[in-house]
């Protein structure tokens, strides 16, 4: 799934609420999983004089244009590119001050199976987790996910905002909200849509955005999770 620099800058807002939710920025040492080829890691690490960015990527040809973006901007003493692990981290317990998992904006192509408590293992007491993904609530024909895979829908987590929920509480985590933003989405989507000239790719519009059973916003959401880890792991 890739997005056009105009879809980009509609759905920039997500990443705004990221660094709000991470404000001050500066100064953190935060860990970007599945970092795909590096943008929210960079994004992040320009916002910093010190501190420092690692970006985890399975895909090895997304993570050499990651490192090459690094140092073709001078940043590859703030930011660094590391080779994923399929389900657990490579970092000891209390390693960074935020974690970063962003799968709207810029999705990767090769997204890992970590769960929130390995997550959660890794940040410093006060440390923040983040999220963003793309969930199905319900099971999808396979007709219907080849039909979303022809426009670019290629990856769907299933799970329920309440799992999201669930799953972090169930790491420790405390100060949890899990939001919905289909709405900041669909329209990206339905421009997407007007703009697409090919006749074969129509069915997966439709299904998307037309379906009043497995369509966005009934089984289809994008959503963005967020907690803290406890001061105080044990009161968590």
């Amino acid at each position: 799934m890739k997005w056009s620099r105009t879809e980009i800058d509609r759905l920039f807002q997500i990443l705004e609420q990221v660094s709000s939710d991470l404000f001050p920025v500066d100064g953190k040492d935060i860990l970007v999983l599945c970092s795909a080829t590096g943008e929210v890691a960079i994004w992040l690490g320009e916002m910093m004089e010190t501190g420092k960015v690692i970006g985890l990527e399975l895909d090895q040809e997304s993570l050499e244009l990651a490192r090459r973006s690094a140092r073709e901007m001078g940043l590859e003493a703030m930011i660094e590119f590391k080779p994923a692990e399929l389900t657990s981290l490579p970092a000891p317990d209390a390693t960074f001050d935020a974690l970063v998992s962003e799968f709207i904006v810029y999705p990767t192509s090769t997204p890992t199976q970590i769960g929130q408590p390995e997550m959660a293992r890794v940040l410093k007491p006060g440390g923040r987790l983040i999220l963003t993904d793309v969930i199905v609530t319900r099971p999808l024909a396979q007709e219907d996910r080849d039909a979303l895979q022809a426009i670019g829908l290629d990856y769907l987590c299933s799970a329920t905002r309440a799992d999201f929920y669930h799953w972090m509480e169930a790491a420790g985590l405390e100060n949890i909200e899990v939001t919905d933003l289909t709405p900041i989405v669909r329209g990206v989507w339905e421009n997407r849509r007007e703009a697409d000239p090919f006749p074969a790719h129509q069915p997966g519009y439709a299904s998307l955005l037309d379906d009043h059973r497995f369509g966005l916003g009934r089984a289809i959401f994008y959503i963005y999770a967020r907690g803290r880890k406890p001061v105080n792991p044990s009161a968590g």
